[in-house]
C-alpha cells in the first residue's frame, strides 16, 4: 500500500534511484521548492545564465529600435517586445521544469540536456500555452466570466509538463492536467496561489530594493514638474536616453540577473505539485519503483 509521509520529499541529496516517493503536504511542496533549489542551484543556474544572455540582446535590441523610432511604440516594435519575452519565458520555463522533474526522479541531468528539451516539443507547448491564455484571460474580461476564469486556469494549469514530461499533444495536456486536478481543486488552487504569492513578493522585494539602490548612483536628469507616473518611471524604469546606455546597460543585467534567480522557484514547485497529484491519483511511487 502506498504509504503518505505529509512531511516528506524524495531524498535529493542521492543518486539511489530506489528512494521511496511519497505524497507531499502543502508545507513540503513549499519547502521543496526551496529544498531543491539549493541542492541544485548550479544545474539552475546554467538555465539562468541562458536566460540572462538572451534576455539581455533581447531588450537592447527593443531599446534599440525604441530610441530610433523617436521613442515612440510602433506595433511592430510592441510586438517584438511581447513575442519574444513570451517565447523566452516559454523556453526558460520548459526547461526549468523539465529539469526538475529529472531531479526529482534523481536521473542525470545537466543545463545544457535541459534547454534542449523544450525545442523538441517547442510546437504543442507553445500551442497549449496560447490556447490557455485564450481561454482563461478571454473569460476573464468580463466580471460573470471570472469564476470560469480562475477554475479553468487552475484546471489547466499544469498542462505544459505532460507536454515536457510525458511527451502528449497539447489538447492531451489539457485533459491530462484536468484528470490530476479533479478532486482536489481547491488544494491545487491553494498551492498554486501560494507559490505565486513566493515568487512574486520575492520578486518585487529583490528588485525594488537593487532598483532603488541603482537608482541613487545613476545620474537621472532633472524633469520640471515631473507627473507621478514619470517620477516613478525615472526611478526604476530610465531608458538610455536618461542615464546612458552604459548605466541603463548595468541596471538591465542586474535586473535580469534576478530574475534568473528566482524564476525557478514556480517552476520547481508546480513540477513538485503535478507528480505529488500523480502519487496521489495514480500510485506513482509504486510505478516507479516497481520500474526501477
Amino acid at each position: 500500500t502506498m504509504q503518505e509521509h505529509d512531511n516528506l520529499v524524495p531524498n535529493i541529496n542521492t543518486p539511489d534511484p530506489s528512494t521511496p516517493m511519497h505524497a507531499m503536504s502543502f508545507t513540503a511542496i513549499i519547502d521543496g521548492m526551496f529544498t531543491l533549489y539549493r541542492s541544485h542551484f548550479s544545474l539552475y543556474l546554467g538555465i539562468g545564465i541562458v536566460y540572462i544572455v538572451i534576455g539581455f540582446v533581447k531588450d537592447q535590441t527593443y531599446m534599440y529600435i525604441l530610441i530610433n523610432n523617436g521613442m515612440q511604440d510602433t506595433l511592430a516594435t510592441l510586438f517584438y517586445s511581447f513575442l519574444s519575452t513570451f517565447l523566452l519565458s516559454l523556453f526558460i520555463s520548459g526547461a526549468l521544469v523539465y529539469a526538475t522533474s529529472q531531479v526529482f526522479l534523481e536521473k542525470d541531468i545537466t543545463a545544457r540536456n535541459a534547454l534542449q528539451e523544450p525545442l523538441k516539443c517547442f510546437i504543442p507547448l507553445l500551442g497549449s500555452s496560447l490556447l490557455w491564455i485564450l481561454v482563461v484571460f478571454g473569460t476573464f474580461v468580463t466580471i460573470i466570466g471570472i469564476p470560469f476564469s480562475i477554475y479553468f486556469g487552475v484546471l489547466w494549469g499544469l498542462c505544459g509538463i505532460p507536454i515536457l514530461f510525458e511527451k502528449t499533444s497539447a489538447i492531451a495536456a489539457f485533459r491530462r492536467s484536468a484528470e490530476l486536478v479533479k478532486g482536489s481543486w481547491w488544494r491545487v488552487f491553494g498551492i498554486m496561489v501560494a507559490i505565486f504569492i513566493i515568487s512574486f513578493m520575492l520578486s518585487i522585494i529583490l528588485e525594488t530594493t537593487f532598483q532603488l539602490i541603482l537608482s541613487f548612483v545613476s545620474e537621472v536628469p532633472e524633469v520640471e514638474n515631473p507627473t507621478y507616473l514619470e517620477s516613478i518611471r525615472l526611478l526604476f524604469l530610465p531608458n538610455p536616453n536618461d542615464i546612458g546606455w552604459f548605466m541603463y546597460s548595468f541596471r538591465l543585467l542586474v535586473s535580469l540577473c534576478l530574475a534568473a534567480l528566482l524564476i525557478p522557484i514556480g517552476s520547481i514547485g508546480l513540477t513538485l505539485l503535478y507528480f505529488d497529484l500523480r502519487i496521489r491519483k495514480e500510485a506513482y511511487d509504486i510505478e516507479m519503483q516497481v520500474t526501477n
